[in-house]
C-alpha cells in the first residue's frame, strides 16, 4: 500500500478531494441529537375505569390486560399498576424486539379484550426518548387575555409550529375554553309544575264539590230529622243509613276518578316527550339513511363480485394478460415489435389458429387474477355499519372508493363519528323508545279502562242515592213523628258524617298522589335532556337521488346554529299548559375554565406550548425551524411574546459546540507536541494534515451507518483526535528517522511506512477489538455505548489508511530536502531514562513490587469509590413539580402558586420562570391539584444549577405544599435513567407487604444521606363504603347494583350532551343538575323510590331511605396496587442528599436488610439507580473482560508467541492503576463514561507495549545482548512512545478542563484516559523491560535477516 501510494500520488489526491467532499456533505446533512438512536424496549397499556377503587381496577381490569398481552411475543416481563380511577400495564420486550410490530400485535391483543361496561378504551402507548418535548415556550399578547389570547393563539400561532418539518405535535397548557352550561333551575321547574298543578287543582275540584254536596245533603237531612223527628219511624232510619253508604261509595269513586285522570294525563305526557324524540329522528330519515349506507355497502360488494366493477376489473386485467402473452409469442417468433392494447387485436387476427390458444389462456389467467383481486377488495370493503366501525380500515377503504367515484361529499361525510351515532339512535335509541311508547300504550289503556270503570260506578251510585233519598221522603211522610226512635236516627246521622270524614280524608290522599304524578321531574333527568339535545342537534346525509343521470346528495337534519335555538328546544307538550320549551326549565349560558386555569411566566398571563418531534426527526433541526417561525411571527407582530422555556435544542447546541471545540483544540494541541518534539514543520504538517482528513473519513462512515452528530458519538470523535494521530506519528517518525540517515525521500517513506505497517495494524487491530464486546452488552449500556465505539472505531481505521497512504504519499515530496537538528533537551532525557532503565532493570523486585502495591491500593479504593450510571450535568434549564394540598380551594392554589413564581423569580441567576397546572392533564390524573414551573437560568449562572436547586428548595419548604421536586437540570442524563434509591417489596398477601414496607422505611430513615422516604401509599384517598345487606334491600324491592345504579346518577351533576357550532366556534354543551347534591351529610338520608304491585294488582309506590338497608364506614383506599409477571410488589423510594452517593449508601443499607426477619415466601430487591449501576458495571467489566482476551489473541498472532503477549497485557492493569489514582486525585465518581476510559486504556496502552516489545526482539534477533536491546529500545522507542502518549493526554485535557455547559459529561473519561496512560506510558518504559528480562532467560535467539536498511546506498533514489 506505501509502495503503491507513493508510485501514483495523484490517485491518492483523487481519494483525499473525495473524502473532503464526501466529508463535508455528510456533516452537513448529520442529523443533531442530544443522545444516540436508542431502542427502549417497553410499551405502556393504559385504561381508565371511571370509579373504581385500586382492588376493583386490578381484579376486573389488570388481570383481564396481563393475561391478554402477557403472552405476545418478545415480552420479557410485565409490570402493572392498579390505582384509583385507571390501569397502566408495562410490557419489557426483548432487546432486539420491532417496536412497530410488537405495537400492532399488543394492539390487537388488547382489541380482543373483554372488558367491564364502564371501562374506557385502552390506550396503548410505545415509550421512547421522543415523548419528552422537544421545546417549550409561552406566548402571551399585548392587550389580550383569557378566550381572546386562546384563540390567537389557537389561529395563529399552533397551526403555524404544526407546519415546520418534523414537528409531531403542539400540545397547549392554560388555554381557556368555552362551553354552553345547561344548568337546571328548580324555580322555572317549579313554575311550570305549578301550571300543572292548577290545572290537576281545577279538576280536583270537581270532586271536592261533589264531597261537599253531599255534606250539604246530609246536613240537609239532619236538619228535616229533626223537624219531622216525631213522625221519624226505624224505616226512616234505615233509609239514612243506606244514604250515608252510597254518599261513601260515591264520594270514593269521584276521588279515585280524579286521581286515575291525573295519572292517565302524565302518561300521556311521558308519551307526547317520546314522540316528539322519535318524531325527529324520523322527521330527518334517520332510519332511511341508515338502510341506505348498508345498501351502498352491499351494492358495492354486489358490483365487485358480479357487476359493472367486476367486469371493469376483469377487463382490465384480461387487456394485460393478453397484451403479455402475444408480447411473448411474438418474442418466441424473433419479431420485436412491441405489442400494446392499440394493435393486439391486429397482431392476433395474423396469428391464425393460435390466436384462439392465446385468448383462451388469456381469459382462463384473467379470471384467476379477477377473483383474486375482487376476493382482496371486498375484504376491505364493509359488510354493513357495524363492520365499518369495528374495522375503520374498511371504513377508509369505502370513502376511498366514493372519492374515486366523485362522491366526494358523501365520503367526508362518511366518517366513523357519524356512522357510531346514526347506529347508536338506530339500534339502540330507536328500539328504547319504541319499547316505552308500547309500555306507555298499554299502562294509559290500562289507566283509561279503571277510569270508564269508575265514571260508571260513580252513575249507579248516583242513582242508587236519588232512589235511597225518595225512600226517606216517602217513610218520613208514612210513619210521621216516632218520638221512640228519634236517638236511633241521630246516632245513624252521626255515623254518616264520621264516614263522609273518611271518604274526605281519601279524597285528599288521591289529591295528594294526583299532584305527585303532575310535575316535570320525571322528564327532567340528565340522559332524558342529553337525549333529546343530541337527537335535535342531528344532521346526516340520507343518501343520493339520481335523475338524468346527476346524483343529488339528500342532507336530512340541521344542527343548532346559535344559543337561541337550544333555548328553544321544544321537550314536550302538555294538553291545556302547551310548549314545554329548554328554557323554561333552565338556564342556558355561555362559560369558561378561566377560574380553574393557570398559566403565567414572570407573573403574566400567558399560554405554554410544548412541541414534540416526530421519532425520525433531528432534535436539533425541528428546534431550529420553530425558532426561525417564532422569531418571524414576533418580527410580523410587535405586540406578540412568545418566550422559550426550555429547549432540547438550545442544549444540543451547547454541548456540540463544547465537544467540537475541544476536538479542534484537542488537535491543535497534538499538533504542538508534533512541533517540539521533531522542530521541523515538514513532518508537522503531515501529521496535522492527516486528522481533519481521518475525521471527515470518520464522518463518511458515520453519515453512512446512520449515526447521529451527539454527544456520545462526538465525544468518541474527540477521543479519538488523540489516538487516530498515533498511526501517523509512528510512520512519519520512522519516516524521518531513515531521511535523517541519508536515505531518499521516496525509498524513506515506502522503507518507513512498510517496516511499522504490521505493528500499527495490530496496534489499531488491538485498539478496535476493545470495542467489540459490545455486541454482547444489551440494555441501555448497548444504546448508549454503540456510538462512541463505532465512531472511535471509524476514526481509527480511517488513521491506519491515512497513514499508510497519505502520509507516505505527502513524506515523498515535503522531506525531500535534508533537515537534520539537534535536540538537547530530548537527549537529556534520554540520558537520563538510560540510567533509570539501567537501575530498573538491576533491581526488578522494586519496580515490580512499587507497581503492584500501588494496584493493590487502587483496587481496595475502588470498593469505597461511588458509583452513578451517568454525571450530574450543568444546565441552564431547570423545573420545579409542586402539588397542592388537598383541602385547598382553587383560588387559594393559584396563590401559592403566585408566591413561588414570586419566590423563584427573586432568586439571582434567574432569567425566566414559567408555571402551569397539570391536574387533568392526562388519562392518569386523579385529584392531585398539581403544578409545574419550568426556570431558565441566566447563561453564566448554569453551572451553580445546583446552588440554586438548594436555594429554591429552601425556600418553597416555607409555603403550604403537599408536595414538591425541584429538578436541578432538565437535561439531566441520571434523571432521565432513574435516579433515587427504589426497593421492592415482592409476595403474594397485599396488606403484609406494606406492614413489611413500613419496617423497611423505618431501617431507610434511620441511614443518613436519604430523605423523602416513602412506600407510595401514604396519598391514598378518604374514601366512604357504602355496604348494601342484600336481604334488606331485596325486600324492598331493591338490588345492589341498582343501589350502585342510581347514587352514581345522583352523583353525576354533569354530563356531555352535544357540540354545537356558533360563528366557526363550537361549544361543548354539559347539562348541569345540582338541585339535590348529595355530600357526607345527607347521603344516609337518599330516598329510594320502588314499585310494587299489592294483593289487589294495583301498583304501590313505596319510598325508603339508604340508611334502612345499607350502613356507610369511613376509611382510607390504599394509593396503588403493584404487581411484576403476576407478583405483587411494593416500592419503598427514597431520594439522596446532596453529597452522598446512592450505590455506596445501598451497600450500607443492604446489610441492615440482610439481618431483617423476611417471612416466607417474601423477597427484598433492590432497583432504581442501583440495579440500573449495577447492571452497567456487569456489561462493562463484560466488555473489558473481553477486550483483554481479544487484545491477547491477536498480539498472540502478531509475536507468533504465547509468552511475549503477557509482557504486553501486564501494561493494562498499569493502566487502570494511573486511571483510578487520577479519579481519586480529581474526586470524580465512577460512571459508565468513566468506565469507558478504561475500555478505552485496554485498547490504547498495549499499543506501546506492543511497539516495544517488537523492536527488542527485532534487536535480539540482530544479535544484540537481551539488556541492551531493552536500554536501545527504550532509548530508540522513546520519542514515539512519548509523542503518541502526548497527543492523546493534550487532546483530552480540553475535555477536563473545559467549563462548557456539558463538558461534564464526558470529563470523567477524559480523567481516566490521561491518568492512565500517561501512567501506563512511564511505566512502560520501566515495568515492561524488567518483565521481559524476567520471562526471557535465554541469552540469545535465532538470528534472522531482516532486511537490507544498514546496506542502504545514499544515492538510491
Amino acid at each position: 500500500m506505501p509502495k503503491f501510494s507513493v508510485k501514483r500520488p495523484y490517485v491518492i489526491l483523487v481519494a483525499v478531494v473525495m473524502v473532503l467532499v464526501l466529508g463535508g456533505v455528510s456533516f452537513s446533512k448529520m442529523t443533531t441529537d442530544l443522545l444516540p438512536n436508542m431502542n427502549m424496549p417497553y410499551m405502556v397499556v393504559i385504561t381508565t375505569y371511571p370509579g373504581a377503587s385500586p382492588e376493583k381496577v386490578e381484579s376486573e381490569l389488570t388481570d383481564v390486560i396481563e393475561s391478554g398481552v402477557g403472552t405476545v411475543n418478545g415480552v420479557k416481563e410485565v409490570t402493572s399498576t392498579s390505582s384509583e380511577n385507571y390501569s397502566m400495564v408495562m410490557l419489557q420486550f426483548e432487546d432486539d424486539t420491532n417496536m412497530d410490530s410488537a405495537m400492532v400485535k399488543v394492539t390487537s391483543a388488547v382489541n380482543q379484550l373483554d372488558l367491564p361496561e364502564n371501562v374506557n378504551n385502552p390506550m396503548v402507548m410505545e415509550i421512547s426518548m421522543d415523548m419528552m418535548a422537544t421545546k417549550m415556550v409561552s406566548v402571551d399578547y399585548k392587550g389580550k387575555e383569557g378566550y381572546e389570547l386562546t384563540q390567537y393563539v389557537q389561529d395563529n400561532i399552533i397551526p403555524e409550529l404544526e407546519r415546520q418539518d418534523g414537528v409531531a405535535s403542539v400540545q397547549a397548557s392554560g388555554l381557556v375554553e368555552k362551553s354552553v352550561e345547561v344548568k337546571l333551575n328548580q324555580d322555572k321547574i317549579d313554575d311550570v309544575n305549578g301550571k300543572i298543578l292548577e290545572k290537576t287543582d281545577s279538576t280536583l275540584k270537581d270532586a271536592k264539590a261533589k264531597i261537599d254536596d253531599a255534606q250539604k245533603k246530609l246536613d240537609d237531612g239532619k236538619k228535616k230529622l229533626e223537624e219531622q223527628k216525631e213522625n221519624l219511624n226505624i224505616q226512616q232510619t234505615d233509609k239514612s243509613n243506606e244514604l250515608a253508604k252510597y254518599s261513601k261509595l260515591m264520594d270514593q269513586a269521584m276521588a279515585n276518578k280524579e286521581a286515575y285522570t291525573s295519572q292517565v294525563t302524565s302518561l300521556k305526557a311521558s308519551q307526547t316527550a317520546l314522540n316528539t324524540e322519535l318524531t325527529a329522528y324520523r322527521k330527518n330519515k334517520l332510519e332511511s339513511s341508515y338502510n341506505q349506507i348498508n345498501s351502498s355497502f352491499a351494492e358495492a360488494r354486489k358490483s365487485l363480485e358480479s357487476g359493472d366493477g367486476y367486469k371493469a376489473i376483469y377487463d382490465q386485467v384480461y387487456q394485460q394478460v393478453l397484451i403479455a402473452a402475444v408480447q411473448n409469442a411474438m418474442e418466441q417468433s424473433g419479431s420485436k415489435t412491441t405489442v400494446t392494447a392499440d394493435n393486439v387485436n391486429h397482431l392476433l387476427s395474423q396469428m391464425g389458429s393460435a390466436a384462439d390458444e392465446i385468448k383462451k389462456a388469456a381469459t382462463q389467467t384473467a379470471e384467476t387474477t379477477t377473483k383474486q383481486q375482487v376476493d382482496k377488495q371486498l375484504e376491505s370493503i364493509p359488510t354493513d355499519v357495524k363492520d365499518a366501525l369495528d374495522h375503520p380500515d374498511k371504513l377508509k377503504a369505502m370513502q376511498d372508493m366514493m372519492k374515486q367515484q366523485g362522491q366526494t361529499d358523501a365520503a367526508k361525510n362518511l366518517t366513523k363519528k357519524n356512522l357510531q351515532t346514526m347506529y347508536e339512535i338506530v339500534n339502540t335509541r330507536i328500539p328504547q323508545i319504541n319499547t316505552e311508547l308500547a309500555n306507555l300504550k298499554i299502562k294509559i289503556k290500562t289507566a283509561e279502562a279503571v277510569l270508564a270503570q269508575v265514571e260508571k260506578s260513580i252513575k249507579k251510585a248516583e242513582g242508587k242515592y236519588e232512589q235511597v233519598e225518595a225512600g226517606k221522603i216517602t217513610a218520613a211522610a208514612a210513619f210521621g213523628a216516632a218520638n221512640a226512635q228519634i236517638a236511633s236516627a241521630e246516632t245513624t246521622l252521626d255515623n254518616s258524617s264520621k264516614e263522609l270524614d273518611k271518604a274526605r280524608k281519601s279524597y285528599e290522599k288521591s289529591r295528594k298522589e294526583a299532584l305527585k304524578k303532575a310535575n316535570l321531574d320525571q322528564l327532567l333527568t340528565q340522559d332524558q335532556l342529553a337525549n333529546i339535545l343530541k337527537a335535535e342537534n342531528f344532521s346526516m346525509p340520507a343518501g343520493y337521488i339520481s335523475e338524468d343521470g346527476t346524483q343529488y346528495l339528500i342532507k336530512v337534519g340541521d344542527e343548532y346554529n346559535n344559543i337561541k335555538e337550544l333555548k328553544n328546544t321544544l321537550l314536550t307538550n302538555i294538553k291545556d299548559i302547551g310548549n314545554i320549551r329548554l328554557s323554561d326549565v333552565a338556564d342556558i349560558t355561555v362559560i369558561d375554565n378561566a377560574e380553574d386555569n393557570y398559566a403565567k411566566v414572570n407573573g403574566n398571563d400567558a399560554i405554554i406550548l410544548s412541541v414534540s418531534k416526530s421519532s425520525t426527526a433531528g432534535t436539533s433541526s425541528v428546534s431550529k425551524r420553530c425558532d426561525q417561525k417564532i422569531r418571524e411571527l414576533t418580527k410580523e407582530d410587535k405586540n406578540l411574546r412568545i418566550v422559550s422555556l426550555m429547549d432540547q435544542g438550545d442544549y444540543i447546541k451547547i454541548i456540540i459546540n463544547s465537544v467540537l471545540s475541544n476536538l479542534i483544540f484537542g488537535a491543535l494541541l497534538a499538533v504542538l507536541v508534533l512541533m517540539l518534539f521533531l522542530k521541523d514543520v515538514r513532518p508537522t504538517v503531515v501529521v496535522a494534515f492527516s486528522i481533519p482528513l481521518s475525521v471527515l473519513f470518520a464522518i463518511v462512515l458515520m453519515y453512512f451507518t446512520n449515526i447521529t452528530m451527539n454527544i456520545i458519538s462526538l465525544s468518541g470523535l474527540a477521543l479519538g483526535v488523540g489516538m487516530l494521530v498515533d498511526n501517523s506519528i509512528v510512520v512519519i517518525e520512522n519516516i524521518y528517522r531513515l531521511r535523517n540517515k541519508g536515505v531518499p525521500a521516496a525509498r524513506a517513506a515506502v522503507m518507513g511506512a512498510n517496516q511499522v505497517a504490521g505493528a500499527i495494524f495490530s496496534s489499531t487491530l488491538t485498539t478496535i477489538c476493545v470495542f467489540l464486546p459490545i455486541i454482547f452488552t444489551d440494555g441501555l449500556t448497548r444504546s448508549i455505548m454503540q456510538d462512541m465505539c463505532l465512531t472511535i472505531a471509524y476514526s481509527l481505521s480511517a488513521s491506519l489508511i491515512v497513514a499508510l497512504t497519505v502520509v507516505p504519499t505527502m513524506s515523498a515530496t515535503v522531506l525531500k530536502k535534508e533537515n537534520t537538528k539537534k535536540h538537547r533537551f530530548f537527549d537529556a532525557v534520554i540520558n537520563a531514562y538510560e540510567k533509570a532503565a539501567r537501575f530498573s532493570l538491576a533491581h526488578k523486585a522494586v519496580v515490580l513490587v512499587g507497581a503492584l502495591v500501588l494496584l493493590v491500593f487502587c483496587v481496595l479504593q475502588v470498593f469505597r469509590m461511588g458509583i452513578v450510571m451517568m454525571p450530574d450535568m450543568a444546565s441552564q434549564q431547570m423545573s420545579i413539580s409542586a402539588t397542592m394540598p388537598k383541602e385547598n380551594s382553587t383560588k387559594e392554589d393559584h396563590e401559592t402558586a403566585d408566591q413561588i413564581l414570586e419566590i423563584v423569580s427573586g432568586i439571582e441567576g434567574v432569567d425566566t420562570v414559567g408555571g402551569v397546572m397539570t391536574s387533568g392533564a392526562s388519562v392518569m390524573s386523579t385529584d392531585d391539584k398539581s403544578y409545574t414551573f419550568e426556570i431558565l437560568l441566566k447563561e453564566k449562572y448554569a453551572k451553580k444549577n445546583k446552588e440554586i436547586a438548594d436555594t429554591i428548595e429552601k425556600k418553597l419548604k416555607k409555603l403550604s405544599l403537599k408536595d414538591y421536586t425541584v429538578s436541578a437540570s432538565n437535561m439531566d442524563m441520571s434523571s432521565m435513567l432513574g435516579s433515587g434509591l427504589n426497593i421492592e417489596i415482592s409476595g403474594k398477601d397485599n396488606d403484609k407487604l406494606l406492614e413489611i414496607s413500613e419496617d423497611i422505611m423505618k431501617l431507610v430513615e434511620k441511614q443518613k444521606g436519604f430523605k423523602d422516604v416513602t412506600n407510595e401509599q401514604e396519598d391514598g384517598d378518604t374514601e366512604y363504603v357504602v355496604t348494601v345487606d342484600k336481604d334488606k334491600a331485596m325486600k324492598c324491592g331493591l338490588t345492589v347494583a341498582q343501589v350502585y345504579q342510581e347514587l352514581a346518577s345522583a352523583l353525576t351533576t354533569e354530563k356531555d350532551s352535544t357540540k354545537i357550532t356558533v360563528e366557526d366556534q363550537q361549544y361543548n354543551v354539559k347539562i348541569v343538575d345540582e338541585r339535590d347534591e348529595l355530600d357526607t351529610t345527607n347521603l344516609s338520608d337518599y330516598e329510594f323510590e320502588t314499585t310494587s304491585m299489592n294483593d289487589q294488582g294495583k301498583e304501590v309506590t313505596k319510598t325508603y331511605k339508604l340508611s334502612r338497608f345499607a350502613k356507610i364506614t369511613k376509611g382510607k383506599s390504599v394509593e396503588s396496587l403493584k404487581r411484576r409477571n403476576l407478583v405483587n410488589y411494593v416500592s419503598v423510594t427514597a431520594d439522596v442528599e446532596d453529597g452522598y452517593n446512592v450505590t455506596l449508601l445501598s451497600r450500607k443499607l443492604q446489610k441492615e436488610i440482610d439481618k431483617y426477619d423476611l417471612p416466607a415466601g417474601y423477597t427484598i430487591d433492590m432497583g432504581g439507580e442501583t440495579e440500573t449501576t449495577k447492571e452497567m458495571v456487569k456489561n462493562m467489566l463484560l466488555m473489558i473482560t473481553l477486550a483483554i482476551v481479544f487484545i491477547y489473541l491477536i498480539m498472540v498472532a502478531q509475536f507468533q508467541s504465547l509468552l511475549s503477549p503477557f509482557i504486553v497485557i501486564f501494561t493494562i492493569p498499569l493502566a487502570f492503576t494511573g486511571g483510578l489514582l487520577a479519579l481519586l486525585i480529581s474526586g470524580q465518581e465512577l460512571s459508565m463514561m468513566s468506565l469507558m476510559g478504561f475500555l478505552v486504556l485496554s485498547g490504547v496502552v498495549v499499543n506501546n507495549g506492543i511497539v516495544f516489545v517488537d523492536y527488542v526482539n527485532q534487536l535480539r534477533l540482530d544479535g544484540v545482548d537481551k539488556r541492551e536491546a531493552l536500554i536501545e529500545t527504550g532509548i530508540t522507542r522513546m520519542r514515539p512512545i512519548l509523542m503518541t502518549a502526548l497527543t492523546t493526554i493534550l487532546a483530552m485535557s480540553t475535555m477536563v478542563f473545559s467549563h462548557d455547559t456539558g463538558s461534564d459529561m464526558s470529563r470523567g473519561m477524559a480523567i481516566v484516559t490521561i491518568g492512565g496512560l500517561a501512567y501506563a506510558t512511564l511505566m512502560t518504559l520501566f515495568v515492561v523491560p524488567a518483565l521481559y528480562d524476567i520471562f526471557y532467560r535465554k541469552k540469545e535467539m535465532k538470528r534472522v535477516d531482516l532486511g537490507d536498511e544498514a546496506t542502504l546506498s545514499n544515492s538510491d533514489e
